[in-house]
């Protein structure tokens, strides 16, 4: 990379980045007490440096994917509360919609797959397969059981309901709001366009 690119590259990434920051506190998806602490670790790792040493990263999405697994990787969402915002249906009912999609267990398998090393594929498959040819309904409970997923996790009782991965739990919000859905299109058309005019 020539020194004009990597500095291109670093102001994308740190407009990026605070995009991306400004979005997961709006949502509710790290507290803002937490907030100096994660800009500060950002900036400290990823300087002109060390944006040398990742000349060969082809795509500036890839660190910003990384940092925001790492800022929300301890933090569950709650799909149960998500739902609450976006449906009169009870909870529960609007999260076994979700999963009824075939595209939402693609979606799930691909990130057991990729997070978890003891999730069971061929389980996940025959359940996949049960679903689509009957009457079987899938619920947190039962693919987590089946499939030993790790991504969501149910808890019983008052105060329980369903939590997930922020990244699994950022699907099921695309799938509750088609407004929040259809603005992360645009951006990405847009980011595309701006990328082929660089």
């Amino acid at each position: 990379m020539t020194e004009e690119e990597v500095s291109k590259l670093y102001t994308r990434l740190a407009l990026q980045y605070e995009a991306v920051l400004g979005t997961l506190i709006s949502k509710h998806l790290i507290f803002e007490d937490f907030v100096p602490g994660i800009r500060k670790d950002f900036y400290d790792t990823l300087n002109e440096d060390k944006l040398r040493e990742f000349g060969r990263i082809s795509e500036y999405g890839s660190i910003i994917r990384r940092y925001m697994r790492e800022m929300t990787s301890d933090e569950f969402v709650s799909l149960t509360e998500l739902a609450r915002q976006y449906s009169d249906e009870s909870p529960g009912y609007a999260i076994q919609s979700w999963m009824r999609s075939r595209n939402t267990m693609e979606f799930l398998r691909l990130w057991e797959n990729e997070m978890n090393t003891v999730f069971d594929d061929e389980a996940c498959k025959e359940l996949i397969k049960k679903a689509h040819t009957t009457s079987l309904t899938i619920t947190p409970s039962l693919w987590i059981r089946e499939t030993h997923a790790a991504g969501m996790f149910v808890k019983q009782g008052k105060g329980g309901g369903v939590k997930a991965n922020p990244e699994i739990a950022a699907d099921f919000h695309l799938w509750l709001d088609p407004k929040l859905r259809l603005g992360i299109v645009r951006f990405e058309q847009r980011r595309q366009v701006q990328k082929k005019n660089l």
